[in-house]
């Protein structure tokens, strides 16, 4: 689904726009770029949430691994 809008561009960005893009083109082409930023800032965010998630519990992998470092070196019976 479509819908109408206004918006504003500076008309140097506008003029080059023009020398690339189909006038009856436009509509996509401002769809379809839109569509790619948005989708490069969502995947940034999630980046940077997993980032923050990793860094959250690093302190309790390392703790958890110091646990185990016991074991580790303990010698198993074949």
């Amino acid at each position: 689904m479509s819908t109408r809008t206004t918006i504003q561009i500076d008309e140097r960005l506008l003029d080059r726009v023009r020398k690339v893009v189909p006038r009856r083109g436009l509509s996509r082409f401002i769809s379809e770029t839109l569509e790619e930023k948005v989708s490069q800032i969502e995947r940034r965010k999630i980046e940077e949430a997993m980032k923050e998630g990793y860094l959250a519990t690093r302190r309790d992998r390392e703790e958890l691994n110091a646990d185990w470092q016991g074991v580790d070196g303990e010698k198993w019976p074949d």
